[in-house]
């Protein structure tokens, strides 16, 4: 009989100590000999800050990135635009196609309204550095595809303004021309909803 006990006893310590999560470890991926310690099933995991991290800025989907700051992103433009403006000293009347390689696009525009426009209309309109769209020192070049985008929404504003708007019979004289920031407003995706006022409590009595 006491032994009986005494074996049921030793089971249901034995089934106790196998229903209690115990943390446990294995090798560092750093191979130093360190060991993490693996929580148990069930458990909340905080994923520490910092980039790889899910929740946190360089972590998988980009959550909770910064938003670009405008103001430095207008002094990162302003130092690349100077330098430009320097470079074609004495030839800021002649056209954008002349001065520069491999432009497509408003060729006809002076060059140095075409390098201001590229900091106020595009990058100020899409919230953009010039790095965004150019490997800076080889801004001929054609590799990034937001540069290639640009160029063909450019074809598409120029069609908007001279064809478009200009074949509107009852449009006000006084219209605006569209560009960059018409649509995009500093971000670099235009958005598509607005805010809508909530209805007062007046506005919702039923009328008797």
């Amino acid at each position: 009989m006491k032994r009986t006990r005494f074996q049921l006893v030793l089971v249901a310590a034995a089934l106790f100590a196998g229903c209690t999560p115990h943390p446990t470890s294995q090798p560092s991926p750093s191979g130093q000999g360190n060991v993490v310690a693996t929580p148990p099933i069930g458990a909340v995991v905080i994923a520490p800050p910092g980039p790889g991290g899910p929740g946190f800025p360089g972590g998988p989907g980009g959550a909770g990135r910064r938003p670009p700051n405008p103001m430095v992103q207008d002094t990162m433009r302003r130092k690349q635009v100077d330098s430009i403006l320097v470079a074609i000293a004495g030839r800021e009347n002649q056209p954008a196609g002349t001065v520069f390689k491999n432009v497509k696009v408003l060729k006809d525009m002076p060059a140095g309204e075409f390098v201001r426009q590229m900091d106020t209309i595009y990058g100020r309109g899409l919230g953009y550095t010039c790095a965004n769209c150019h490997v800076i020192g080889q801004y001929d070049g054609d590799t990034r595809k937001n540069k290639r985008n640009a160029r063909d929404m450019q074809v598409m504003t120029n069609y908007i303004n001279s064809v478009q708007l200009a074949n509107m019979k009852e449009l006000d004289e006084d219209y605006t021309r569209v560009s960059c920031v018409t649509c995009h407003a500093g971000s670099g995706h235009p958005k598509n909803t607005m805010a809508v006022p909530m209805p007062s409590a007046q506005s919702l009595t039923p009328l008797h």
